[in-house]
C-alpha cells in the first residue's frame, strides 16, 4: 500500500457507502494540539481509515493511526521518544441521543455532511499518549541529581543495588541493620 496525502475532509456517509479505504499521511505540523501535548515528532502520521456500513446500516470508519513521538520523560527530564498507535471503529450519528443508543463496540462520530478528518486523527493521537512517560533505564534520574536520603542522613545514588529493593527505605526507617 503506498501512502500518499490524507484529505483534510471528507464526507464520511458517501465513502462509507461506496465502501472506501483511504491510506494516507498527515503532515505533524498540521495538528496544532498533539504539537502542544509534545516535544516533536519524528517523521508523519500515518493513517488508514475503512469506511463502510455494518450490519444494521450504520456507517462506520474503522481507523488505525501510528505516530513516534517525543515526550518529555517524567524522571529526568530529557526527550524520550514514543510510538503512539490507535485502532478504533468510529460509526457517524446525527445527535447525541443518537450516540446514546450505539453498541459498546463503537465510538461516536457526531458529524454533518463532512467531518475535518485530521482532526479526528488528531483526536486519536491525543487519546492514545500515555498519561506518564519514562525511560525504563534504572538510571535515569542520575543526571538531575535525584537521590534518597538514609537513615543517618546520608544521600543514597538512585543507581545504588540496595535501592533495588522496595522495602530498603522502609528499613532504613525502622532502623534494622541486621541481616
Amino acid at each position: 500500500m503506498t501512502l500518499g496525502a490524507l484529505p483534510q475532509t471528507v464526507e464520511v456517509r458517501t465513502l462509507a457507502a461506496r465502501a472506501v479505504t483511504l491510506a494516507g499521511l498527515v503532515d505533524p505540523s498540521r495538528l496544532g494540539r498533539l504539537n502542544a501535548a509534545i516535544i516533536g515528532m519524528q517523521g508523519p502520521v500515518e493513517v488508514i481509515a475503512e469506511f463502510y456500513r455494518d450490519e444494521e446500516g450504520r456507517y462506520v470508519v474503522s481507523m488505525q493511526v501510528s505516530a513516534q513521538v517525543l515526550v518529555t520523560c517524567q524522571r529526568c527530564l530529557s526527550s524520550l521518544e514514543q510510538p503512539v498507535a490507535s485502532t478504533t471503529l468510529l460509526a457517524a450519528v446525527w445527535t447525541d441521543e443518537q450516540a446514546g443508543q450505539l453498541p459498546p463496540r463503537y465510538e461516536p462520530l457526531v458529524a454533518d455532511a463532512e467531518i475535518e478528518l485530521w482532526e479526528v486523527v488528531e483526536d486519536e493521537l491525543l487519546l492514545a499518549l500515555p498519561s506518564f512517560n519514562y525511560h525504563s533505564d534504572m538510571n535515569c534520574g542520575a543526571e538531575t541529581g535525584v537521590q534518597a536520603v538514609g537513615e543517618q542522613g546520608e544521600t543514597i545514588a538512585q543507581g545504588n543495588p540496595e535501592q533495588d529493593n522496595p522495602f530498603s527505605v522502609l528499613k532504613a526507617l525502622k532502623g534494622d541493620t541486621d541481616s
